[in-house]
C-alpha cells in the first residue's frame, strides 16, 4: 500500500524520488520503505496545494531530510517531526513550536519578501505562504541540519537503524509469504462459504 500511494502521488517523479530514498536510507541507516512513506505523505500535502509534482518532489525530499536531522537533534521520532512539519506547512504553526520554530503571519510575509517569493508588501497566496513556511523551517533549524550524519553512531540513531533494519527484514519475509497466505485465505473463505450454505 505504501508503494502504491508513492507511485500515484509522485507520478513521473517517482523513479528519481525512490532512488533518493534508497540513497538517503543507505547513508543514514533508515528504511527505504519508511522514507518512501514520509516522502509520499509530504508529496500528498504539496500537490493538492497546487504545486507541480516535480516541484513538490523537490520540497518533499528536502523536508524529509530535514525531518531526519531535526528528529536526531531533538531526540524525537523521525515520523513525528515530519508530521509536525506537514502540519506547519498547511498553517498549524503550533505544531513546530516544540522544536524552537516560531511561525507567525508577520514572519511569513517578511520571509516571502526576503526570499523574493513576493516583490512588494501584499497578502500572500496559499502557495506563497507554503514556500515562506518551508523557508522559515529551514532557517529556524540551521543548528540541526546535518545532525543525523554527525551523530550517526549515537545510541538513539543506532537503535533507529536497528529497528528500521528489522522492519525491512520483516517486510521481505512478509512479501515472500504473502502469496502462500493469500492462497490459504482463499481456501479458508471457500470452506466458510460451504459451511454457511
Amino acid at each position: 500500500e505504501i508503494m502504491n500511494k508513492f507511485d500515484v502521488v509522485f507520478g513521473k517523479a517517482g523513479e528519481s524520488t525512490l532512488a533518493f530514498a534508497e540513497t538517503l536510507g543507505r547513508a543514514v541507516g533508515r528504511s527505504t520503505i519508511k522514507l518512501a512513506e514520509m516522502l509520499s505523505s509530504l508529496q500528498d500535502t504539496f500537490v493538492p496545494l497546487g504545486f507541480a509534482r516535480n516541484e513538490s518532489a523537490k520540497l518533499s525530499k528536502a523536508l524529509t531530510q530535514l525531518s531526519l536531522d531535526v528528529a536526531s537533534f531533538n531526540n524525537r521520532a523521525d515520523d513525528e517531526v515530519m508530521r509536525a512539519f506537514q502540519s506547519a506547512i498547511v498553517g498549524n504553526h503550533e505544531a513546530v513550536r516544540s522544536f524552537g520554530i516560531v511561525l507567525t503571519e508577520a514572519s511569513l510575509k517578511a520571509e516571502a519578501l526576503k526570499q523574493g517569493i513576493i516583490e512588494v508588501d501584499r497578502e500572500l497566496t496559499a502557495q506563497e505562504k507554503v514556500l515562506a513556511r518551508v523557508s522559515l523551517l529551514f532557517n529556524s533549524t540551521r543548528d540541526a541540519q546535518g545532525d543525523l550524519i554527525r551523530t550517526q553512531d549515537s545510541y538513539t540513531n543506532q537503535l533507529k537503524k536497528f529497528n528500521d533494519n528489522l522492519f525491512d527484514l520483516s517486510k521481505t519475509i512478509g512479501d515472500t509469504l504473502k502469496p502462500m497466505a493469500a492462497g490459504l485465505l482463499t481456501v479458508m473463505n471457500s470452506l466458510v462459504d460451504i459451511f454457511n450454505n
